[in-house]
């Protein structure tokens, strides 16, 4: 598929996924007559990726994911801390946010009761 078609696809702009591959987070995309083609395994490999920016994880480590990943099953042991690393950060914070929602909730009801001015 096109490029406007595949950043339809992956809810990100044409520039993103020009982007990602020019700093390799996605392998090069393949080309016919210097058109980008993405294929299905492209499309599900760029989900990945826009899925870890969105939790914020660092492009370099995404970077480093991703080589790990083109250099071959070698590197699963690697990569599976890389992920295990990164989802231990995120469950920490997922932990944070839930004390704040339960704060913030207990606030509100108190306001709701009258007890705070």
């Amino acid at each position: 598929m096109k490029i406007a078609e595949a950043a339809q696809k992956t809810n990100v702009t044409p520039v993103t996924l020009r982007y990602y591959e020019k700093v390799g987070l996605i392998p090069p995309i393949e080309r016919k007559d210097g058109i980008r083609n993405y294929s299905e395994d492209d499309i599900n490999w760029i989900d990945f990726i826009r899925c870890m920016r969105q939790v914020r994880i660092p492009i370099n480590d995404l970077l480093e994911y991703t080589k790990l990943v083109q250099k071959g099953t070698d590197t699963r042991k690697t990569r599976r801390a890389i992920l295990v690393k990164e989802l231990e950060k995120l469950e920490q914070e997922n932990h944070n946010i839930q004390q704040t929602i339960t704060r913030l909730k207990t606030k509100i009801t108190l306001y709701d009761q009258g007890k705070i001015k």
